[in-house]
């Protein structure tokens, strides 16, 4: 390709000028797409997804993405695979729940069982302990801890069975995650390249956000619910917390997580009050954010270094936090 040039004088002057207003005009013009955001209440959480350019038909196929795992794997949908499986004690699964439990599986062994989706039985016992007020005895956790143990699965082919009668998973820790990643795909064949998910705190971000820069992401003070700790900005990666702050409970006097350790039976109480990750997929973040705070700051934090492209912060005692080399990467 040739460039022409103009001879010397106020008509070639004018031409770079009006040439570089326009291009001035179009730079501006296109930072300022507006985004489109929609809301759906879907697992349980109210789903947020925000895509640039506006495009309704993309935001719906990455909806109906959500749903589709929702419906697979709900604990709350009686004819989903995993309740059927719970209720049965084997069932023939899909390849997207085979594809979410042996992730999970793999996220078990990475955490030393500190992740644990056969805890479901232990949810249950402490959501009878909030019900009623009453903390479970020691008696009730030692025989409710028999029946937890990833180990105890038995995978052939398409079909998982439970090696021990009673026994029942709960996928609430990973299955977020991994139906944002799955609203991302769904996205990007769409031909979006910028977007949003947010369910509920696990979240993608796709591409660059609406003023050209990386998306901006608050993490909440684990203790002033109106209040963030800080701000992170993320491009092309997903990003979860957990914390004690928002589904905690209170038995006699004592503030309870939502969150239950697999290996003590007890929930996690204290320290630390919130975990956040950042990795490629929200698949990982959903799960290890939950591990980590199950193996506490010091364990969690050796964990997320040996981990590769991964990268957190621990909220710890005295509101101290802790992050991993490679944090500062994302700091406003």
């Amino acid at each position: 390709m040739k460039f022409w040039r103009s001879k010397p004088g106020k008509l070639g002057l004018g031409v770079v000028i009006a040439l570089a207003v326009l291009f001035t005009v179009l730079v501006i013009q296109r930072q300022k797409v507006q985004p489109l955001k929609r809301s759906q209440m879907i697992m349980g959480t109210m789903v947020e997804i925000t895509v640039i350019p506006p495009d309704e038909q993309a935001i719906e196929a990455a909806f109906e993405e959500i749903k589709k795992v929702d419906n697979l794997m709900s604990t709350y949908k009686e004819n989903s695979e995993v309740s059927i499986l719970n209720r049965e004690g084997e069932n023939h699964l899909s390849a997207e729940t085979l594809q979410v439990i042996r992730e999970a599986i793999n996220f078990s062994e990475i955490t030393g069982g500190a992740f644990d989706i056969t805890c479901r039985p232990l949810i249950n016992l402490w959501k009878k302990a909030k019900k009623e007020q009453v903390i479970p005895s020691p008696r009730e956790i030692k025989e409710t801890l028999s029946l937890v143990g990833y180990e105890k699965m038995l995978l052939e082919g398409d079909i998982i069975r439970f090696e021990q009668k009673g026994m029942q998973i709960d996928l609430g820790g990973i299955a977020k995650g991994y139906a944002v990643d799955r609203a991302i795909e769904a996205l990007r064949k769409n031909g979006i390249r910028r977007a949003l998910v947010n369910a509920g705190g696990d979240l993608y971000a796709l591409g660059n956000g609406p003023g050209g820069e990386k998306w901006k992401v608050g993490i909440q003070d684990p203790r002033e619910e109106d209040k963030l700790l800080g701000i992170i900005k993320v491009k092309d990666v997903g990003v979860a917390t957990s914390g004690d702050y928002q589904r905690y409970f209170t038995i006699e006097g004592k503030r309870l997580s939502h969150i239950v350790n697999p290996k003590t039976g007890q929930t996690v109480q204290d320290v630390p009050m919130s975990v956040t990750v950042i990795a490629p997929h929200a698949t990982t973040t959903d799960a290890l954010a939950t591990g980590v705070f199950v193996l506490g700051p010091q364990k969690g934090m050796e964990l997320i270094e040996s981990l590769p492209q991964v990268e957190g912060m621990i909220v710890s005692e005295g509101m101290k936090r802790i992050t991993s080399k490679g944090w500062a990467h994302f700091q406003d």
